[in-house]
């Protein structure tokens, strides 16, 4: 089935100040964005994070495109949602199983880097160390395995380094496994944000 939608029938989906020819990415189905993305900036990108900080529908729009077949919505869609603000977490935190079900399984790398990004922002407090849900598992055993990997990027290594840290602390026993995993990386093949991660996540424990 093929979709069209001129601009003049787009623009409306957004109330808000300038419109931008990239903030047209989502209405249902109907997207522009895999013909225009060359033209996607990022105060395109800010845009369209203010209109789902202001519209939970549009909100989860952005969530399903993320988990869509199409990569580039799916990366725009991720990219925008770490534009929502702090005060935007709980929203965030309601799709923290789907987040990291995409996060330890998709094989696009920038995918993986930006939803990684927005689980490492949210609260990651234990209630019950004996009840953990299994995603929490999952995200633990996956950023674990892959700060060490030399072929991922700098920026999903130094993600996985901090969510490893911060979701082995209430267990003395995997934050000791985090520093000896760590001391096994070798400082001078890391890049400099990755190796300050490493440095300042071995000087708190």
């Amino acid at each position: 089935e093929i979709y069209t939608l001129s601009l003049h029938d787009a623009l409306p989906i957004f109330d808000y100040g300038q419109y931008c020819t990239a903030c047209i990415i989502i209405a249902g189905h109907i997207s522009l964005l895999s013909m225009i993305m060359s033209t996607l900036h990022i105060d395109d990108i800010k845009a369209i994070a203010q209109r789902a900080h202001d519209s939970a529908t549009y909100r989860e729009r952005l969530f399903v495109t993320m988990l869509g077949d199409d990569r580039n919505e799916a990366v725009h869609a991720a990219w925008a949602l770490t534009h929502l603000p702090k005060t935007d977490n709980n929203h965030i935190a309601a799709h923290r199983e789907t987040l990291t079900a995409l996060a330890t399984t998709t094989p696009d790398t920038s995918l993986r880097r930006i939803t990684l990004t927005l689980l490492e922002r949210l609260n990651w407090t234990v209630d019950d160390i004996e009840d953990v849900p299994r995603y929490y598992v999952d995200l633990l055993d996956f950023s674990m395995e892959h700060m060490m990997m030399p072929d991922e990027p700098y920026g999903v290594r130094s993600l996985c380094m901090k969510l490893a840290y911060r979701l082995s602390l209430p267990y003395p026993e995997l934050l000791e496994e985090v520093r000896q995993s760590l001391l096994l990386i070798e400082p001078t093949e890391l890049g400099t944000g990755v190796r300050h991660t490493r440095n300042k996540i071995l000087k708190s424990l």
